[in-house]
């Protein structure tokens, strides 16, 4: 999605988009936050494609510094409204290798909720290298990514009833919803890509959302699995 489109969507973003801070149903990145050694007094968050800010708003009291990275001024405008009792916030509107320029290796976590997405293989090798190249050596990145298991199920799914929209998905891991493509990936591609980033993959899960979000009507209960993303936390190494 370019920035026009992007802008187009932040006075109704929670509603057409998922936005994994308030949408996953399983407390993962709770969970995956309480496993690191952060420290409020010196700890630095980078929150790449920050969005309208609800990682910040729900993990700022562990850190000293935030910076929130967001390439559409009308989306990080209302990160900025959301966040203004939040002291220490660096805003920044850019993209992510122009932050990755800017900012260095500095944060002990850098956060990229679905944001490595993209179509282009070059763009997301270049979102790849940002976040490895923005989280400090001995630091930690926390990505949630698209699964194409996941997706892959909500096309057996969509099959069962014609009402459903169907979805087409190329061997390269691109899924085409309504005519725009996006990279979802495999469990097993994951490590692999982080390492050659020089990101040590350190734990990979599932995080859960609603069946709302996937445009599909929701099963009975229990005949299918829950819609999910790769929630993934990666160390930098030395």
């Amino acid at each position: 999605m370019n920035r026009a489109e992007w802008n187009q969507l932040a006075d109704s973003f929670e509603t057409f988009v998922c936005d994994v801070a308030v949408d996953e149903t399983s407390d993962q990145l709770q969970r995956f936050v309480d496993t690191l050694k952060l420290s409020p007094g010196k700890s630095v968050l980078v929150d790449l494609g920050c969005g309208i800010g609800s990682f910040i708003r729900k993990f700022e009291h562990r850190f000293k510094e935030i910076i929130g990275v967001e390439y559409a001024p009308r989306v990080i405008a209302r990160a900025k409204e959301r966040c203004a009792g939040i002291k220490g916030v660096t805003w920044l509107t850019m993209d992510a290798g122009r932050a990755a320029k800017q900012l260095g290796g500095r944060a002990d976590l850098t956060v990229c909720l679905n944001m490595i997405t993209s179509a282009s293989a070059a763009l997301r090798q270049a979102q790849w290298a940002a976040v490895a190249s923005i989280t400090k050596p001995g630091g930690h990145a926390l990505l949630v990514l698209p699964s194409l298991e996941s997706e892959e199920m909500l096309q057996r799914h969509s099959r069962r009833d014609p009402r459903n929209t169907q979805f087409e998905i190329t061997e390269g891991g691109l899924v085409e919803t309504e005519g725009s493509w996006q990279k979802h990936y495999r469990r097993d591609e994951l490590a692999q890509i982080a390492s050659t980033h020089g990101l040590v993959m350190k734990r990979i899960d599932r995080i859960v959302s609603p069946w709302s979000r996937t445009g599909l009507r929701k099963p009975r209960s229990g005949e299918w699995e829950n819609p999910w993303d790769w929630i993934c936390l990666a160390r930098r190494s030395a």
